[in-house]
């Protein structure tokens, strides 16, 4: 009986039983080495508490996190004297890592713009760069600083038509100073010396209401040989 339960043991800890991991996605100009974060997010305890510095998994920061439909859904932060203007919902990951490579499922809904995003290392951590995606376009571009002085260049756009009723999948990979994005059947890509730098905060963020995630999955990587 002892080697039953140690057995069971075992294979509850192993790899061939996670079941609930995705399959190693399909890159071009990386490979992925380990799996960081992955959720579905079907619980709502996929989101750790908001103001815990210490908290692991997916943080819902600024605006409102719920799972709605199987699925995280975002709520715009509203104006406030703090920011006059509102702010989009912000959900990341913290880590510490060189090169990454991000996958999911997203479905626009009512939101006008959603992306896929990712800041440096500094304290607080300055914007690095994002995909930025609407019904009719997707773009990729660079960026630096936070707050009042964040700044942001365009490197690469296309036109697009993307069902804002419909889930669409997404595959970023970030190697290097290069950035390649494939939504669906589009593929962009960037390069800027600012993606070397090493990624501290990894997510997504959604203007308005009603933009939702799901099957998201962070993976570090290394450039392909």
């Amino acid at each position: 009986m002892k080697h039953v339960v140690l057995l069971a043991a075992v294979l509850c800890l192993s790899p061939i039983a996670r079941a609930a991991d995705p399959e190693s996605p399909q890159t071009t100009i990386c490979k992925p080495v380990d799996l960081l974060i992955f959720d579905s997010f079907t619980q709502p305890e996929a989101f750790g508490p908001k103001g815990k510095p210490g908290a692991t998994g997916w943080r819902g920061g600024i605006g409102e996190w719920s799972v709605v439909d199987g699925a995280a859904y975002a709520v715009q932060e509203g104006p406030s004297e703090k920011r006059p203007n509102g702010h989009e919902a912000v959900c990341e990951f913290v880590t510490d890592q060189s090169d990454v490579i991000i996958t999911g499922e997203f479905k626009l809904g009512p939101s006008p713009q959603i992306g896929f995003v990712c800041r440096d290392t500094h304290s607080p951590n300055h914007h690095l760069g994002r995909v930025q995606i609407t019904p009719s376009a997707i773009w990729i571009q660079k960026m630096s600083g936070i707050a009042k002085e964040t700044r942001r260049e365009e490197l690469k756009r296309i036109p697009v038509q993307i069902d804002p009723n419909a889930w669409h999948t997404i595959t970023i990979e970030v190697c290097g100073d290069k950035w390649v994005a494939r939504i669906d059947d589009h593929v962009l890509e960037a390069e800027h010396e600012r993606f070397e730098d090493r990624k501290g905060r990894i997510g997504f963020v959604a203007r308005g209401e009603g933009a939702q995630f799901r099957n998201v999955a962070v993976w570090s990587a290394e450039a392909n040989k």
